[in-house]
């Protein structure tokens, strides 16, 4: 499936006229890109979406290796969700583009990215979330796959615990941690409307979000100052 989100011309008209009026930038083809040595990457997306999955496996996880160095990326699951809380309760109802399984697999991921979050020194944690979605999403079902991936990928115990307490029924903090990808996601403008919606040093670009789908690796080096590129650009 497709991870469209169908949006009215006249709400997509409303959307850019807000866009443009908060000063935001539209990066266009004639535009020159400002060479850097660091790229940050937002990554919005789904755990049951089919092209995220492939994003994930075919251009994130090939192409980490040579470029994480240069990388800031962040990983946001919740996609094209909704969220409504109780007002008597506080608790979270969640509604998911994939179904119930869907909403369980982001709560599950973001319990996963947060423990390694708390767990681990900043230097260390991009690499094993970056690693441990990679093996979640790589699963042939990833909304049950968090914990497994966090043994195979032998965690540290702390991380471990906070994961298996995080994803239990009973627990808010998986809720909670989904609600507030959930506000990342709804504050984006434009509005999301693919899934994966890829957006590199905090602005959205059509043309990047295009290249960023199919040619990763190529995308970030367009970024890269031509010493950069010599050294993990061989292609360019």
């Amino acid at each position: 499936m497709r991870c469209y989100l169908f949006i009215p011309r006249y709400l997509l008209a409303i959307a850019a006229f807000i866009a443009f009026s908060n000063d935001f930038i539209l990066v266009s083809g004639d535009q020159s890109i400002a060479k850097q040595t660091n790229v940050n990457v937002n990554v919005y997306y789904e755990s049951l979406c089919g092209d995220s999955i492939r994003w994930i496996k075919d251009q994130l996880l090939p192409s980490y290796t040579s470029l994480k160095k240069h990388l800031k990326i962040t990983l946001i699951p919740y996609g094209k969700a909704t969220q409504t809380r109780n007002a008597e309760t506080g608790r979270w109802h969640f509604s998911c583009q994939h179904g119930p399984s869907e909403c369980l697999g982001n709560k599950a991921q973001a319990c996963g990215i947060h423990a390694i979050e708390s767990n681990y020194e900043e230097n260390e944690q991009q690499d094993q979330i970056v690693n441990l979605i990679g093996c979640t999403m790589s699963d042939q079902y990833p909304p049950s796959a968090v914990e497994n991936c966090a043994v195979k990928q032998n965690l540290k115990e702390g991380a471990l615990k906070s994961i298996s307490e995080c994803t239990k029924a009973d627990n808010s903090l998986a809720d909670d941690l989904l609600a507030a990808n959930g506000d990342k996601t709804w504050a984006l403008n434009p509005q999301l409307s693919f899934v994966p919606t890829i957006i590199i040093n905090g602005v959205w670009s059509g043309e990047n979000q295009k290249a960023a789908l199919h040619n990763f690796t190529n995308t970030i080096c367009a970024f890269l100052t031509e010493d950069e590129q010599r050294l993990v650009c061989p292609t360019l």
